[in-house]
């Protein structure tokens, strides 16, 4: 989906109206997004609000030169795997309970779980696969949402050596998860990060 600059600017600028429209475009396909990981209709619905507060909050770090697709689907998977990882800190934590209760998650569940559990860990093996200054600029671009300005004004290098630095970040990250054997991987890399 190609989201109008203007109406990124609008919301960059605290336009209420702008993200009324921006949520009304984004929220079915988030929650989709979302439910698709966690199969928790009301989890979902709560990440997926959780989402568009944080949009809000976020939104004078929106670089309307970028895709806002990636953006919002960056945040999204960030918060589906930080609702696992608290997720199995309470079930690590419960567990004895949960055995004695005879009220342990379903084999569907805690599969999910180790599937996330396998997805976070590819995800770290892949940066790892990245040269230190290289996995830095990523780091900085995907997890901190810098721009690339923001990027090469705090690391002192040109907005050139940023992009061409995510360019061969992007390759690289391409390349490992189309060589891994988890195919939903690849295309959530390769439709969200490329």
């Amino acid at each position: 989906m190609t989201i109008e600059k203007d109406l990124l600017a609008r919301l960059m600028n605290a336009d209420e109206e702008a993200f009324r429209k921006i949520f009304d475009l984004y929220v079915k396909k988030v929650y989709q997004f979302v439910y698709g990981y966690i199969k928790e209709p009301t989890q979902a619905e709560d990440i997926t609000q959780n989402l568009f507060i944080k949009i809000w909050e976020k939104r004078t770090s929106i670089d309307i030169d970028k895709s806002f697709d990636g953006f919002i689907f960056t945040i999204a998977y960030r918060m589906v795997i930080d609702y696992y990882r608290q997720t199995k800190t309470k079930i690590h934590g419960n567990a004895i309970g949960h055995f004695a209760d005879d009220s342990m998650a379903s084999s569907d569940h805690s599969d999910d779980l180790l599937n996330r559990h396998q997805l976070d860990s590819l995800y770290e093996k892949a940066l790892q696969t990245l040269p230190p200054k290289r996995k830095e600029i990523f780091l900085l671009s995907r997890h901190s949402g810098l721009s690339n300005k923001q990027i090469a004004e705090h690391l002192h290098i040109s907005v050139k050596t940023v992009e061409n630095q995510m360019t061969a970040a992007l390759s690289t990250l391409r390349e490992f998860f189309t060589n891994s054997d988890i195919g939903s991987v690849v295309f959530f890399f390769l439709f969200f990060f490329g």
